[in-house]
């Protein structure tokens, strides 16, 4: 009967003993731009109740939705000075501090979900350069990468089908790489916060904006446009970030619990972004909006105006964008990658 005992006292000092390795409740506040009903919000939740559950609540997070403490563009520098412990922003926030980032944003580089898959690997050569180089720059660790799809624009009572019919018009813009795109072909860039495109809309300040299609839900769109260009010409993608000298501060098999979960995280919203995508574009359709494909030739035009964008980029994402399109260039050799979107061109 002793020796059972001993035993059972064994067993219990073995699952209390990681609890015991943080004697204070670490508390961790998160700052993100969408509300947390949003499917980037329950992949939050779905992370914070996994840590939270492993480490018996002695790890606490507080999620704060709807740019309630910073604005996107905010975000990298709160988490970088260690103003709040960990946020979520968009690539292109990084354009100042790693812009070889934008490589997912440059015009029909990423145009189908194979090769977005591939890339974004957070084993793959791509994906690593860009995480190291986050690090070593900024002061904020990546954590995990939130698929958010591809890019749209919405209006109302007009399209984007080809440049021709943005030309002049005000168009919101995330960050200065899509500004490009939208200057060089023809229109005119607006860089309005994401929580503030609804409003820029409705009181005509803007003609058109560029989002993601969850956001015709998420951020009420569709209240205040009627019509979808699915111009898809590049990738969206949200980037979750934590303080790197909180993160050294952690021990080793808290480090261990935070990034299975993460990766975990990851994993599950990259299966689910093209379900995701399906049910946006049903609700839109529900609420009445017109959704626009692109042809292979509207696309060519697109290309054409935009090509000039990626010769910038080349120039001006220094020797880790050079390595970052190399690593590209490899995956469009790969049996994974040397496909592409399906479709005819009908011009001669």
């Amino acid at each position: 009967m002793a020796g059972r005992w001993c035993v059972c006292l064994l067993l219990v000092c073995l699952l209390l003993a990681p609890l015991a390795a943080w004697a204070e409740q670490v508390k961790l506040r998160i700052s993100t731009q969408l509300p947390i009903t949003s499917p980037l919000g329950v992949n939050l939740m779905q992370f914070k109740q996994e840590v939270e559950g492993k480490t018996g609540q002695t790890v606490a997070f507080e999620i704060f939705d709807k740019a309630r403490l910073y604005q996107d563009n905010q975000v990298l520098e709160a988490v970088a000075s260690g103003a709040i412990e960990m946020g979520v922003i968009t690539l292109v926030q990084f354009h100042k501090k790693v812009r070889a980032v934008e490589v997912f944003d440059q015009p029909f580089l990423f145009n189908f979900e194979a090769l977005v898959r591939a890339a974004t690997n957070p084993d793959g050569e791509l994906r690593k350069l860009l995480d190291n180089a986050v690090v070593e720059t900024t002061g904020a660790r990546v954590l995990w990468w939130q698929a958010f799809g591809f890019p749209v624009i919405f209006a109302k009572g007009q399209d984007a089908r080809t440049p021709a019919a943005i030309r002049g018009k005000r168009i919101r813009v995330a960050g200065q790489n899509q500004a490009n795109i939208i200057k060089s072909c023809g229109g005119i860039p607006v860089r309005i916060p994401a929580g503030k495109q609804l409003q820029a809309v409705k009181d005509g300040s803007i003609d058109m904006t560029m989002s993601g299609i969850t956001s015709v839900a998420d951020r009420d769109l569709w209240t205040g446009t009627d019509t979808i260009t699915r111009t898809e010409h590049s990738i969206f993608e949200f980037i979750v970030i934590i303080n790197e000298k909180v993160w050294q501060s952690f021990k080793q098999d808290l480090r261990a619990i935070i990034a299975a979960a993460a990766r975990r995280a990851e994993q599950d919203l990259r299966r689910q972004v093209a379900d995701v995508e399906a049910k946006a574009y049903a609700f839109a359709r529900d609420k009445g909006m017109t959704v626009h494909e692109l042809t292979p030739d509207e696309v060519a035009d697109w290309r054409a105006c935009s090509a000039g964008v990626i010769d910038d980029f080349m120039h001006s994402a220094g020797e880790l964008g050079s390595r970052v399109m190399a690593a590209y260039g490899k995956l469009r050799t790969d049996p994974c990658c040397t496909s592409g979107p399906k479709g005819r061109f009908t011009r001669r």
